[in-house]
């Protein structure tokens, strides 16, 4: 009796320190995203919720509609930008144990969730990535059920899924397609080609967009990025970084719960092909381009659907795994409320990106006096412009790429000779230097007009402001 008491009282100790520790992530969650500045992107990302749409020049529509339903609620705040994408968050959460439960414990499943940094840090920042995820746990357990019955409701709520994903990231058509390479004999179901077609309604405002701007988000994205020869770097980055991003300790684990258990199920060799062959073909694809970290953030999810119910076989690994992914989640939040005093020490520190631009919007303002601001390329102007709450500001991409500043025209109405003050971040023509601590500085050029900025990039006047010649 003495030693049941003894247990059950340690039990309840472990319980309560894991709820302390829960606690304490959230708590730290929600302070961090209604303190911690925008990122570059997030800024972009909220101009699009300016200007709704059923298409942006980089992106489906969703990360633009979460974030103007955020700032709804929420008000004009970093909190309302990334409010939302706490609930996509939590409701992947709770649709992926939903996938689990009965298989696993719930403290051990949110602690190997939150060891995956792909899922855990997706709540922190208002990007497409994190619409993506809550659509593809949608996808999960709609496909989950499908499978089990493959009825009218079932396949509109499995179509409903797939579009979902489809107007957060283009990735969402690998995880389909990867799905019936899984399993073929979709192609011979009726009820699948009804799923297609429910799809297809749903994502046609979309499509209808696409062509109305000659599918300018396609091109870009086939054909716009910029093309890398093989660099050894590259692979090297990815494989190392998805490492990292899958849980670290928990990567290895994943083979070894591969190897040893059997995975008969359609659903199982399902999960199977999109962690494994998502991985596969972006590891192809890393000997031409660099990948960007964050697009394996729906590999995280299969595998944690596929460990989950094994990682009790490994406790005294996965208790490992568990702490030291535990230590990196709170270090890495807690390097974002280091003094800003210094993470200035570093000039040409990432970290600079999310600091400080209270203060530079305010420099930039005094020496723009008055003056209509336009911006060269989209970070910078985005930038300001949130933290101005000033989202006609024009962003010209003299010295940049393209963006959805293009489609916006902002500039149209500016007169050849309307003196205006820009931004940009080369130290051209005079201009006023304001730091920024990430890459370049800002340059500011005040009392400035289209025509000069024009006779320098040696253009026209009608070229700046996109109006035919």
């Amino acid at each position: 009796m003495e030693k049941f008491s003894s247990t059950l009282l340690s039990k309840n100790k472990v319980h309560l320190l894991s709820y302390i520790v829960i606690l304490a992530a959230v708590s730290l969650h929600f302070y961090l995203i209604s303190s911690v500045e925008l990122s570059y992107d997030e800024a972009y990302y909220w101009i699009y919720s300016k200007n709704l749409a059923w298409g942006y020049y980089d992106h489906p529509p969703m990360v633009g509609f979460s974030i103007y339903l955020g700032n709804l609620i929420f008000g004009h705040s970093e909190f309302g930008v990334r409010s939302l994408y706490s609930f996509y968050f939590l409701a992947s959460v709770y649709l992926l144990f939903k996938l689990v439960k009965g298989q696993t414990g719930l403290l051990s499943f949110l602690a190997l969730v939150i060891s995956m940094p792909l899922i855990s840090l997706s709540a922190m920042a208002a990007l497409p990535d994190g619409a993506l995820m809550f659509g593809c746990a949608l996808y999960f357990y709609c496909l989950k059920n499908y499978l089990i019955k493959d009825d009218l409701k079932s396949c509109f709520f499995l179509a409903f899924a797939i579009a979902f994903m489809f107007y957060s990231k283009y990735h969402g058509l690998l995880i389909v397609l990867l799905s019936v390479l899984a399993n073929i004999s979709f192609l011979k179901k009726k009820s699948f080609w009804m799923v297609v077609v429910i799809t297809t309604i749903l994502y046609l405002p979309h499509v209808y967009w696409q062509y109305q701007h000659d599918f300018i988000s396609f091109k870009f994205h086939l054909f716009g990025r910029v093309e890398k020869h093989f660099d050894i770097k590259n692979i090297i980055d990815y494989v190392l970084g998805q490492i990292f991003l899958m849980g670290t300790l928990f990567f290895p684990l994943f083979f070894i719960i591969l190897k040893k258990n059997k995975f008969t199920s359609v659903f199982e060799r399902i999960l199977i092909f999109n962690s494994l062959g998502f991985l596969g073909f972006l590891l192809l694809l890393s000997f031409r381009n660099q990948i960007e970290a964050n697009w394996t953030i729906t590999v995280s999810m299969a595998m944690v659907l596929l460990m989950a119910p094994y990682i009790k076989n490994y406790k005294k690994y996965s208790y490992a795994a568990i702490s030291f992914n535990l230590v990196i989640f709170f270090l890495i939040r807690g390097v974002l409320i280091i003094p800003e005093t210094i993470i200035n020490e570093s000039n040409d520190h990432r970290l600079n990106e999310l600091i400080g631009w209270d203060k530079k919007a305010q420099k930039i303002k005094n020496i723009c006096d008055g003056l209509k601001v336009v911006g060269d390329n989209y970070q910078i102007t985005a930038k300001y412009a949130f933290y101005e709450n000033k989202p006609d500001i024009a962003a010209l991409h003299l010295g940049s790429r393209e963006s959805q500043y293009s489609l916006l025209n902002l500039e149209k109405n500016i007169g050849p000779n309307d003196k205006i003050c820009y931004l940009t971040s080369k130290n051209i023509l005079n201009a006023s230097k304001v730091e920024s601590g990430f890459k370049d500085p800002i340059y500011v050029i005040s009392d400035i007009d289209l025509t000069t900025l024009a006779n320098y990039y040696g253009i026209k006047y009608e070229e700046i402001i996109r109006r035919s010649l």
